[in-house]
């Protein structure tokens, strides 16, 4: 997998049983950062490398960036227009 864009973290206090590294942003409150998911806010973040780690991204996170592709964004758009066939 690779990430190209944006800067994951470590979040709070570890380790966890399956850490995941979350994209920060800034909170409201300048003393926190939240994760661009929403699921955890904290203080204290760790910058880390996903290449040679264990550590997996998170994958909500991972839809917030703008190169990631969701998997209705893959299906190719069909535009077709609505036609009725009426008894006349």
């Amino acid at each position: 997998m690779t990430t190209t864009a944006g800067r994951w973290y470590l979040v709070g206090a570890l380790p966890e049983d399956s850490p995941a590294a979350h994209l920060m942003t800034r909170s409201e409150d300048l003393r926190y950062r939240r994760s661009a998911c929403g699921a955890k806010e904290a203080r204290r973040w760790t910058p880390v490398d996903l290449t040679g780690t264990d550590v997996a991204p998170c994958p909500r996170c991972a839809a917030t960036l703008p190169s990631h592709r969701s998997t209705r964004e893959a299906e190719p758009a069909v535009h077709t227009q609505l036609a009725f066939d009426l008894p006349l």
